[in-house]
């Protein structure tokens, strides 16, 4: 057979599908901040002119976190910006794409792993005129076992939020990137122009059905939720001591009333407000003893 004839065959056909695939799956599951590559340049927006420093984190083909210019017409974000991974993780994690009013996860478990310390780090770098684009190809959990979708979205930081629009949830481009070996054009969220996604979390607002306002970002920590008030203890009184120059006007002998017992409920409620105090260590372990000691044997 010859080399043309090789080529017009179906087996040959088959031999560049077979490598075609072998090529784009192992570059998908290339580790992350690969060489340089034109299918690794997302192509989503404009670099903001003048920008220096990390412009770029590749993770793997068709993966990508990116710094690009913040929307015309909308404020300054609160960049640069410093997120925990572990929360970011379990905010995406969380988030969930409705498919025919069917939750699903967003991300894939693996993806996030690869992707979360891209997120952190461009958030890190980001001036308040940049938002970082994100694009993520993934098989998910809803699609079948050959299928491989991309993410697409915009996050970035303000009124001490995190904020994440999608606009693809499921972009089906690995048929097209594999028939022409051209690397694909991926649209980011906008703040302006909605996107057909739907998308929800527990631990956001949806601003937008393609909207996300995550959970209070780390501004400041958290509250700590007062103690219940404690009722103090009833100070002890002295009677006070007779003059020396005067001697104490003779009374009558009076027999001393027997006290009565205190209620169970009272005392479980002293010594309740006594451990309270001894937690605290506003009173020594001795001086804690000793009144709980006094406090049972008034039963």
């Amino acid at each position: 057979m010859t080399l043309a004839a090789f080529r017009k065959s179906p087996l040959s056909a088959g031999v560049r599908v077979a490598f075609g695939s072998a090529v784009l799956l192992g570059t998908l599951a290339a580790p992350a901040l690969a060489a340089e590559s034109p299918t690794a340049v997302s192509n989503t927006a404009p670099i903001v002119k003048g920008s220096t420093g990390r412009q770029l984190w590749r993770i793997a083909d068709y993966t990508t976190v990116e710094l690009v210019a913040r929307e015309p017409g909308t404020p300054d974000n609160q960049h640069p910006f410093t997120l925990e991974p572990n929360t970011l993780h379990a905010w995406l994690q969380q988030v969930q794409l409705l498919r025919n009013g069917v939750p699903k996860p967003l991300f894939a478990i693996d993806e996030l792993q690869s992707i979360v310390p891209a997120l952190i780090d461009a958030l890190a770098h980001a001036r308040t005129d940049q938002d970082v684009a994100l694009v993520s190809s993934a098989r998910h959990e809803d699609n079948s076992f050959y299928s491989i979708t991309a993410v697409t979205a915009r996050l970035f930081a303000v009124d001490g939020h995190l904020n994440l629009i999608v606009h693809d949830a499921r972009n089906d481009f690995y048929d097209t990137a594999r028939g022409s070996g051209m690397a694909p054009h991926f649209t980011l969220g906008s703040r302006t122009a909605p996107g057909s996604a739907q998308i929800q979390s527990a631990s956001a607002t949806n601003k937008r059905a393609d909207w996300l306002v995550l959970d209070t970002v780390q501004a400041a920590p958290a509250a700590v939720p007062p103690a219940a008030p404690v009722a103090p203890m009833a100070p002890l009184v002295l009677p006070a001591a007779p003059p020396a120059s005067r001697a104490p006007a003779a009374v009558a002998p009076v027999t001393p009333a027997t006290p009565a017992a205190p209620a169970v409920g009272d005392a479980e409620q002293r010594l309740i407000n006594l451990k309270h105090l001894y937690d605290k260590g506003l009173i020594t372990k001795p001086e804690y003893e000793k009144k709980r000691a006094e406090i049972i044997k008034s039963l």
